[in-house]
């Protein structure tokens, strides 16, 4: 294989499990408060790890730190896109700028190589989100926060890969970024809703903590994969994860998904198998 075989299923099992966690939090009655439940299954289930690892570098801790903060801000932003409009609009548009933007910062800044093969896939993949997209009816806030979200995944994506490579083990970034990750979310919203902490916590406690248990498995599954395979093909693989979220669409949201979507979410699909192809057969 060209690309690591490993991180090509890692990057797998993060589309189904990131389309799970966003719609998620999507549903959520108060969408702060899952998300602060989401970064609080991922500190208590990490904490324990953090004592294990080995500890960050001093080489490593700046990029971790750039990452949390970046995480944080798209955390917010993404909330903000999905308040403005359907899942079936906010989520492809938030993802679909991030594939091809981030391959190529793959190539320039860290040397990643990816074949011809895997490059028309990456595109492919891009296209197809677009094209569920187009012609939609979306709010302008609701543009901008997914837009943001968007450029902000490829930003965190490739601090991401390059905090975890110079990480002295893959668990050391993982650990110590789902620690941090409830550390920060959760004072956000004791802030943000003083006085119903309580009340939205029991509300969505269900949601939050299922969504929180699938984000570990998904975005942990991610982190694995930057550090095995180049970053384009990990994030085109991950963004596939249109295709699971407009079936939760159409199926479980009962959100109105027509005839372009539906031939978006397969156009993502063959550039995934594009992908995949290029990674078993260079």
């Amino acid at each position: 294989m060209s690309y690591s075989g490993i991180g090509i299923l890692l990057a797998i099992l993060s589309s189904v499990t990131t389309a799970s966690a966003h719609a998620l939090l999507k549903a959520g009655k108060d969408k702060l408060a899952v998300r602060a439940l989401i970064g609080a299954v991922g500190t208590v289930a990490m904490a324990p790890a953090c004592l294990v690892v080995p500890l960050p570098t001093m080489t490593m801790l700046p990029w971790l730190l750039v990452a949390s903060a970046l995480h944080t801000v798209y955390q917010l932003v993404l909330i903000r896109a999905y308040e403005a409009n359907d899942f079936a609009v906010a989520y492809p548009f938030a993802r679909g700028i991030a594939p091809i933007a981030t391959a190529v910062l793959g190539i320039i800044l860290l040397g990643d190589r990816i074949t011809i093969a895997g490059l028309v896939g990456i595109g492919t993949v891009s296209a197809g989100i677009l094209l569920i997209v187009a012609g939609r009816s979306i709010a302008l806030a609701g543009l901008i926060a997914a837009g943001a979200a968007g450029l902000l995944t490829t930003a965190y994506t490739v601090v991401d890969a390059h905090a975890i490579r110079l990480a002295p083990s893959a668990m050391t970034f993982v650990a110590w970024f789902f620690l941090l990750d409830g550390l920060i979310m959760f004072p956000i919203f004791v802030i943000a809703r003083r006085g119903r902490i309580v009340s939205l916590l029991r509300s969505d406690a269900r949601q939050g903590l299922i969504a929180g248990l699938t984000s570990l498995a998904g975005f942990g599954a991610t982190l694995f994969a930057l550090r095995l395979a180049p970053i384009g093909i990990v994030s085109a693989i991950r963004e596939t994860s249109v295709v699971f979220g407009m079936l939760i669409a159409a199926f479980i949201l009962r959100e109105k998904v027509d005839g372009r979507g539906a031939g978006g979410a397969v156009v993502v699909a063959a550039g995934g198998i594009i992908i995949i192809a290029a990674a078993a057969f260079p």
